[in-house]
């Protein structure tokens, strides 16, 4: 036990280290790569189009970048920090998951746990639920505003501005997240990006059948014809009848989410309230090793439960 503690204390140590080395002689760093790209004798002479386009998530360690660069992986957390808002990198978002997952063993260590694989696995998963709950966050917000966007989009072309001149215009109107998606598929298209590409980014960003009906839409007018306002019209009226029935069906499942929080919150309830009256009682469940197991044990359980039934309780229109 006290080697794998020693063992987590010094990658630990070493990773705070090499984070406050990068981000105090971060401009230093910056000017040496660059450096080195130029006077580098293989430096490419073929710019590709998606160059032009601005690198949405810069990082500060660059070194972990470059290690990671080009990997399925990589490309993976990437689009998916993109589909949540987050202004973090591809390699601080690993560094920070390491960080979490030498905690979650440490912790288990300390309190003397048989879990110590779980508890890491646990702590490296952190990260990645809280960037979920952003991307739920996000879509919802960018869901209830594109109705009417859609009705800005088609008042602006009704006054006379072009598809591209709409777009800007409800970029800078609208508020995050809808308004910046909007300005980049402007921005896109502006630097040369075909229409249906920067449309179809869109949709890959955010991926929902809101924003696939409404890229669907669009590609199909400009490929066979009619009348856009129009199209855009009824599709804004389907989504608006899509939300108002996504809010029934949420109305009609708030009992079955009450009650998996109600089942997951009663377990830790008894066990304050029993340790209070009793104190002794429930003494041997901290005090011995397979006591301390047993209540974590019981603390995962609880948790998985609760997620199945939120799970079972969640119904996607």
């Amino acid at each position: 036990m006290i080697p794998l503690v020693l063992a987590g204390v010094f990658v630990g140590t070493v990773l705070v280290i090499v984070a406050a080395y990068t981000a105090a002689n971060r401009r230093r760093l910056v000017a040496v790569d660059a450096l080195r790209e130029r006077l580098s004798p293989e430096r490419p002479t073929v710019v590709s189009r998606a160059s032009i386009l601005k690198k949405a998530h810069t990082s500060q360690l660059a070194f972990l970048e470059r290690w990671l660069e080009g990997g399925a992986l990589a490309g993976w957390i990437d689009r998916e920090l993109e589909r949540a808002g987050s202004r973090m990198s591809v390699g601080e978002y690993v560094l920070l998951t390491a960080v979490c997952g030498w905690t979650g063993i440490l912790i288990a260590q300390y309190l003397d746990l048989l879990l110590v694989l779980p508890a890491g696995v646990v702590g490296a998963l952190i990260p990645f639920y809280f960037m979920r709950r952003s991307q739920r966050k996000r879509i919802r917000r960018f869901e209830a505003a594109l109705p009417d966007a859609i009705d800005m989009l088609v008042n602006a072309m009704k006054a006379g501005y072009s598809f591209q001149a709409a777009m800007k215009f409800i970029g800078d109107e609208l508020a995050p997240p809808l308004g910046p998606e909007f300005a980049r598929v402007y921005d896109e298209q502006r630097l040369g990006l075909e229409t249906r590409d920067a449309l179809l980014n869109l949709q890959r960003r955010i991926s929902t059948l809101s924003t696939k009906m409404f890229v669907t839409a669009l590609m199909l007018q400009r490929e066979t014809g009619g009348n856009l306002t129009e199209i855009m019209n009824n599709l804004s009226t389907l989504m608006r009848e899509r939300v108002a029935l996504s809010n029934q069906i949420e109305t009609l499942t708030a009992e079955p989410k009450l009650s998996a929080l109600v089942l997951a919150l009663m377990p830790p309830v008894l066990f304050v309230a029993i340790s209070s009256l009793n104190r002794d009682y429930l003494q041997t469940l901290w005090m011995t090793q397979i006591g301390r197991t047993l209540l974590a044990y019981g603390l995962l359980s609880t948790v998985v439960g609760y997620l199945l039934l939120r799970r079972i309780g969640s119904i996607d229109v």
